[in-house]
């Protein structure tokens, strides 16, 4: 965590506001809108931000996993600007704005460790749209699956259901279920209630043997 380098004697009673839990998947974190009263990091598990259309449909922007910090715009702005949900069981500390800007006052060098995890989060974003999602529908979740593994490493696979992986391609879930279900079939995937088990280099392997297909 970037307040790992203070350590607890200078971060003193304000650690006795920071709250840790470990929310089930599935839970709304913070809500589009809402008072941006706190920011997050991210101990373990996964975490998606995400915004709805006005037809309704839910659009991954990006994905969160451990090291991470959720709800940095609370540093700018008064509203959270995007939700975000636990994907997995994830484990979470809550920093209210009040003490990390207390903590900011004397320490100034955190806002470099804080800058660079922003500058990580939104390279990561770019990454992923210019190498997972692109490219035929099929291909784009061969792509995914690789990239989840790399991005979870060295903990396993998240299993992501076929909704959130339509939500992070542009794709229909229904041609997400068609590919999970072809790599299941064949022996290549395995997928528990929280894992997805796969080698990735034979992935890279089917991709680049297998014609495009939308």
């Amino acid at each position: 965590m970037p307040f790992a380098a203070v350590g607890p004697q200078r971060l003193g009673r304000l650690l006795l506001r920071v709250e840790n839990f470990v929310p089930p998947a599935g839970v709304p974190v913070i809500r589009a809108g809402e008072s941006a009263d706190s920011l997050f990091t991210i101990r373990h598990g996964f975490i998606k931000v995400w915004h709805e259309d006005e037809s309704g449909h839910q659009r991954i922007l990006r994905l969160l996993g451990p090291g991470d910090m959720l709800g940095l715009e609370a540093l700018l702005e008064s509203c959270y600007e995007r939700n975000a949900t636990t994907l997995t069981p994830a484990g979470l500390c809550r920093i209210p704005v009040d003490i990390l800007a207390d903590l900011l006052y004397r320490e100034p060098a955190l806002y470099t460790q804080l800058q660079q995890r922003w500058l990580s989060q939104l390279r990561n974003v770019d990454d992923f749209l210019a190498t997972v999602a692109t490219g035929a529908s099929r291909d784009r979740v061969l792509k995914l699956l690789r990239w989840l593994a790399e991005f979870a490493h060295p903990d396993p696979c998240p299993r992501i259901s076929r909704t959130d992986m339509a939500g992070m391609l542009d794709i229909s879930s229904e041609t997400a279920a068609r590919v999970i279900a072809m790599l299941k079939r064949d022996g290549r995937l395995v997928e528990t209630d929280s894992e997805l088990r796969f080698d990735p280099e034979q992935l890279q392997l089917e991709s680049q043997r297998a014609p495009a297909r939308h």
